[in-house]
């Protein structure tokens, strides 16, 4: 399903990891690539949406969106969405945020010793943060679980408000990192479920956007 010129929706995509520093070399992240962020940017400029990327520290060029604004820490991203969110309709969040930030960060390099602990506080959960702005737009979520991947996830949905959720896994034999295919569920609101298999992160950019398509259509058509 295509949009023409008039009826494009105005697209938020955040991708890649945050970061969040120890010292002045060392930081705490993830493994994320960015690429199924980036993927997802890519295909709904080409649909002629409106796009909003909002990025972590990737290796990769980034597409000519209308905006692309760098973020590294979890804070950093919360605040650009605060500030871009009143003017989109749809909210793909596909960055894998870092739950944890160190409490004290060191204003000099860390030198080494025999231990080192280091205390942890959670970071604000961002789609919970933001539900009180989401009025009539269109919020996606992803879900990476090492167990109970559709539980989990759909628990994730519910409990931050999403319209569905991308939900992946990380075992031995999926490994959702890079440029490698992938084994996905896309689970609604009322936990149906779209199974893709062995799909490349383009395939799945385009089934997640002809879905964001429709329900927009629906939602602002009835």
């Amino acid at each position: 399903m295509y949009f023409n010129e008039e009826k494009f929706i105005r697209i938020i995509v955040t991708a890649g990891p945050t970061i969040e520093p120890i010292d002045p070399v060392r930081f705490i992240s993830n493994r994320s690539t960015g690429v199924m962020g980036y993927k997802i940017a890519e295909e709904a400029l080409a649909r002629g949406h409106r796009v909003t990327l909002i990025s972590g520290p990737v290796k990769i060029a980034p597409p000519k969106a209308q905006k692309f604004i760098q973020i590294e820490t979890a804070e950093e991203l919360l605040a650009a969405l605060k500030k871009e969110i009143k003017s989109s309709d749809c909210l793909i969040m596909s960055a894998a945020v870092s739950d944890f930030r160190p409490r004290k960060i060191s204003a000099k390099k860390i030198k080494r010793n025999n231990k080192l602990s280091m205390v942890l506080l959670p970071n604000k959960d961002i789609l919970r943060e933001l539900t009180g702005l989401k009025k009539r737009n269109l919020f996606i979520g992803f879900s990476l679980e090492t167990e109970n991947m559709v539980n989990n996830s759909y628990h994730k949905l519910k409990n931050k408000n999403l319209d569905f959720i991308v939900a992946n896994s990380v075992t031995k034999q999926h490994n959702p990192f890079g440029n490698n295919k992938l084994d996905v569920n896309i689970i609604g609101r009322n936990k149906e479920i779209l199974k893709i298999r062995k799909k490349s992160k383009a395939f799945i950019a385009h089934v997640l956007l002809d879905k964001v398509e429709k329900l927009w259509y629906l939602r602002n058509n009835n």
